[in-house]
């Protein structure tokens, strides 16, 4: 029995650090086996294909596929470069929970992923909010009143040098997804600042 209980234990401790291994191990490693500040090239030079993505208010952007580490059920992962091509955001969305319109599905697995986060970073504030109108309060539109913005349902994490956002979000009234924002926030300043640049020379 003792040795039955040494193994899981260890199985525990590996299943853990495993987890946490995808998200980033330190401030300058950012998610899904990628770091931040490397150049697109850096990026496309271990093996990871890049599709342009037309998402302007975040810098150059691309959809990633071939990434060294990645979640089961990651649907789309948006890597995003600031002015100097370097990288700064990484957000990635789940595949669809069909017909989960009491949000059950995407809740279990936000609840996974949150718990995962929480060994990797600082847990900050969390955002669980349902809508108290009468229609879309009902625990069957939980997934609608997503869509239409009557509630909201995320929470919020930090590293030293990146913030991240776990939330959920609904592409129709029953379907819903995980999303995943991390922002590295030194590049997010240089990229600010660079679009302020941009925009005064447009003047």
């Amino acid at each position: 029995m003792r040795l039955l209980s040494a193994i899981a234990a260890i199985v525990a401790v590996v299943a853990a650090f495993s987890a946490a291994d995808v998200y980033a191990q330190d401030d300058t490693s950012a998610p899904f086996g990628l770091k931040w500040n490397a150049s697109s090239d850096d990026i496309r030079s271990i093996g990871v294909n890049l599709s342009p993505a037309n998402l302007s208010d975040f810098g150059t952007s691309y959809t990633a596929t071939g990434l060294p580490k990645a979640l089961s059920d990651m649907a789309t992962v948006v890597l995003s470069f600031g002015y100097d091509d370097k990288l700064w955001r990484v957000a990635a969305l789940s595949r669809e929970f069909k017909n989960d319109q009491y949000g059950a599905a995407a809740k279990a697995r936000y609840a996974e992923i949150e718990a995962s986060l929480e060994k990797a970073y600082t847990a900050g504030s969390k955002f669980h909010r349902q809508s108290t109108d009468s229609y879309f309060g009902k625990p069957e539109n939980f997934t609608y009143s997503l869509l239409k913005n009557e509630a909201s349902w995320f929470s919020l994490y930090s590293s030293a040098a990146a913030d991240i956002e776990l939330s959920i979000g609904a592409s129709g009234t029953s379907d819903s997804y995980w999303r995943l924002i991390y922002s590295y926030r030194d590049g997010e300043k240089k990229f600010r600042s660079g679009k302020k640049d941009a925009e005064l020379d447009a003047l």
